[in-house]
């Protein structure tokens, strides 16, 4: 029986096994930077780990899909939305402690509350990511940075579910491979939350680099409009700008998707554009430059709800 015959049932009982918040139909527009995005049956706001646990543990059971988002500023999300639950860290689960030069973070937390965290108490080693959107889980699982740094750089040890959802296990440094955009052994997992080690530095230099930055990016992204950042990874010795910029793709349209001019590795929502116009961006930006120049491009966005 489809999940949508049933979720006013699949809600209620969340509502009874939870202390945070169950929604129906909650859009998804509403939590992802794109702007875009349809609803999800339920949508649910944990407010601890038990929370978590609970909740998976009863999809688990009883096989209904499950998804965890953040921000959303790394997703897109059909225009039909997800047919199933939708688990928002980013209400409840974004505390940030500090221990002398160790940051203990939820996985909800906002990346910039982190970098003004550091800076406000000395620490180095996260200014590199401001301006950086979305929260310390997604950064985590796609290794997040610019060319100056990235989290995985801080990372001491990080804070997820174990495979059967039961229980909080701890991974250390060592045993995480932290590679560009990618970080293999945190792929399908439920990431609660890690612990970055940080260094002391003067506040008035950290400033300083978090400023600069952030005048990079306004220089050469189109922050003004909804965007889920860079679409594609880096191939190897190319820059995908560049790449879109030599096929006279930027300023390209379908809808209210463009391929941004001021930064072809950009597809900015216009106003009113759909997912399905910002995919068609993609595959066309894909498909062109496998075709001129034998480059297959990896999306460093990911897709949710178009595959049900």
């Amino acid at each position: 029986m489809p999940i949508s015959e049933w979720k006013h049932d699949l809600a209620s009982h969340l509502q009874k096994t939870c202390a945070g918040d169950v929604l129906l139909d909650e859009p998804l527009a509403r939590h992802t930077w794109y702007r875009i995005g349809g609803p999800a049956d339920v949508f649910v706001s944990p407010k601890n780990s038990d929370d978590v646990i609970n909740v998976l543990a009863y999809c688990r059971a009883y096989q209904i899909p499950c998804f965890l988002i953040g921000e959303g500023a790394n997703l897109l999300v059909s225009d039909a939305g997800y047919r199933g639950v939708m688990v928002y860290l980013a209400r409840y689960l974004n505390t940030i402690t500090r221990q002398a030069q160790i940051l203990d973070v939820q996985a909800g937390a906002l990346l910039q509350e982190v970098v003004l965290t550091c800076e406000r108490h000395h620490l180095g080693g996260m200014e590199y990511m401001a301006g950086i959107p979305g929260t310390v889980g997604g950064a985590l699982i796609m290794n997040a940075g610019t060319d100056r740094g990235e989290i995985g750089d801080t990372v001491s040890e990080v804070s997820l579910l174990n495979e059967e959802y039961t229980q909080i296990v701890t991974m250390k440094r060592d045993a995480i491979s932290f590679e560009y955009r990618n970080v293999p052994q945190l792929q399908d997992t439920i990431i609660l939350g890690c612990k970055l080690l940080l260094h002391h530095e003067e506040e008035s230099r950290l400033r300083a680099r978090r400023l600069q930055q952030l005048q990079r990016r306004a220089a050469t992204q189109p922050l003004e409009y909804p965007s889920c950042g860079s679409v594609f990874k880096r191939p190897p010795h190319h820059y995908v700008g560049k790449l879109v910029q030599d096929l006279g793709l930027k300023g390209y349209r379908c809808g209210d998707a463009m391929i941004s001019d001021k930064h072809g590795g950009f597809i900015v929502n216009l106003g009113t554009a759909t997912a399905s116009q910002v995919k068609t961006l993609i595959d066309k930006i894909q498909a062109e430059v496998y075709q001129q120049f034998g480059i297959r491009l990896e999306p460093e966005v990911r897709f949710v709800g178009f595959d049900q």
